[in-house]
C-alpha cells in the first residue's frame, strides 16, 4: 500500500508560490514590515506596508496571539479547550473564542447540506488519515458504520456559552482554524491602524489593500498534481480571505485505487469524484476555509450550485482527459475583472 501523508500539504508549495509571486520580488517600492513563524502544525507569514510598525514588537504580538488560538483549538494540546472539551461530558462551558468559530463551523455546515462537519474525527481516524496514522487496507462497513454512528453536527447543541456534548463525540476545528487565526491577526493588525497587509497561515490567506507597488497582492494556486509541485495560476486578492483545498496531497493507494484524505460524512467513505482542487475568496478567511473544505466534499456541479445560487467566488480545478481544466463561478468572473 502506497501511503501519501503530506502533513505540511501546502507549506512547501504554497511557500514556493508565494515566493514565486511577491516574497522574492525585487526591492519594494515601499517600506514593507515582514515577519513570520510557527503554529498550529505549519508555519505564517505577515507583511505589512508601513513605516511605522516596529517588527520586533510586531512578531511577539502575534506570537502570543497564535499561543493563546493554540490553547482554545489545539487537538494536540491535551490541556487545549478543544481536547478538554471532547473529554468531558453534558453541558460544557465554551469560551467566546470558540463559540465564535463553531458558529462558522454550523453556517458552513448548513449551507453545503452537512458536507462540512467538523465531527468527522472517527472517520478520519479509521480511514488512517488521523493522528494515529495509516491503517493497514481499507475498514469494512461495520467498521465504517460504527465510526458514523459517533459523526454528525446536528447532536451538537450550543445554549449560550454551553454546549452539550453526546457521548463518543469529538470536534475537530482544523478545517476552519486556521482561517480564523488568519481573520484575528488581521483584526489585530487593523487595530494598529495597518491597511495594507497580506496574513497567511499554512496556505489560508486574508489581505487588505494593495501590496508595496500599489497592485493587488497575488497569490499562487498549485497545481493539483500528486506527483510533482508546480504553479498552476495566479489570482489577485485585495480585501478577502482566500482557502484551498484538494485532494492531491493526502491520499493512500491500495491495489491501484487512490483514497483521498477527503471524507464524505453521508457516506463514510473517501470522495471519488473529479473536483482536484478548489479555491474560495471571501470576507472571511474562516468561512473561505470551511467552504473550501466543503466544495471538496460536494463536486463540482453542487458546489457550483450553491456558489451561483449564494454569490460566492470559486475558482475550481478539476481532473478532465489526463489534465486539468478550470472553472470559475460568476462572482469569481466579476471580481477578476475588477479586483477589489
Amino acid at each position: 500500500m502506497k501511503f501519501n501523508r503530506s502533513s505540511i500539504d501546502w507549506l512547501t508549495g504554497f511557500a514556493l508560490l508565494l515566493g514565486t509571486c511577491f516574497l522574492v520580488a525585487c526591492t519594494p517600492d515601499q517600506p514593507v514590515v515582514a515577519v513570520s513563524g510557527k503554529t498550529m502544525g505549519t508555519t505564517w507569514s505577515v507583511k505589512v506596508v508601513s513605516d511605522e510598525i516596529n517588527p520586533s514588537n510586531l512578531q511577539q504580538e502575534l506570537d502570543d496571539r497564535l499561543v493563546s488560538l493554540n490553547e482554545v483549538f489545539s487537538t494536540y494540546i491535551p490541556e487545549s479547550e478543544l481536547s478538554l472539551l471532547n473529554r468531558a461530558s453534558g453541558l460544557v462551558p465554551i469560551s467566546d473564542e470558540l463559540a465564535r468559530v463553531l458558529d462558522v463551523s454550523q453556517d458552513v455546515y448548513e449551507l453545503s447540506e452537512g458536507a462540512f462537519d467538523v465531527t468527522v474525527g472517527p472517520l478520519v481516524n479509521l480511514w488512517g488519515f488521523g493522528p494515529d496514522g495509516p491503517r493497514n487496507g481499507v475498514p469494512d462497513d461495520l467498521e465504517i458504520a460504527d465510526a458514523m454512528s459517533r459523526v454528525g453536527f446536528s447532536r451538537v447543541t450550543i445554549e449560550g456559552r454551553e454546549l452539550a456534548r453526546p457521548d463518543g463525540l469529538v470536534i475537530d476545528l482544523s478545517a476552519v482554524a486556521k482561517g480564523y487565526a488568519v481573520d484575528v491577526l488581521a483584526q489585530l493588525l487593523e487595530s494598529k491602524g495597518a491597511d495594507r497587509y497580506l496574513v497567511e497561515i499554512g496556505g489560508e490567506v486574508r489581505t487588505r489593500g494593495l501590496n508595496d507597488r500599489d497592485q493587488p497582492w497575488v497569490i499562487g494556486i498549485e497545481a493539483p498534481d500528486m506527483e510533482i509541485r508546480r504553479l498552476y495560476g495566479t489570482i489577485p486578492v485585495t480585501n478577502h480571505g482566500m482557502a484551498t483545498s484538494g485532494d492531491y496531497r493526502n491520499f493512500f493507494e491500495l491495489e491501484g485505487r487512490f483514497y483521498s484524505h477527503t471524507l464524505d460524512p453521508s457516506t463514510g467513505w473517501p470522495v471519488t469524484h473529479n473536483l482536484a482542487s478548489v479555491t474560495v475568496l471571501h470576507e472571511s478567511a474562516a468561512f473561505a476555509d470551511g467552504l473550501a473544505t466543503a466544495f471538496s466534499v460536494l463536486g463540482l456541479d453542487k458546489t457550483m450550485a450553491i456558489a451561483e445560487a449564494n454569490n460566492l467566488k470559486v475558482f475550481a480545478i478539476i481532473r478532465e482527459n489526463g489534465g486539468f481544466r478550470s472553472l470559475t463561478s460568476s462572482a469569481m468572473d466579476h471580481y477578476l475583472e475588477n479586483p477589489q
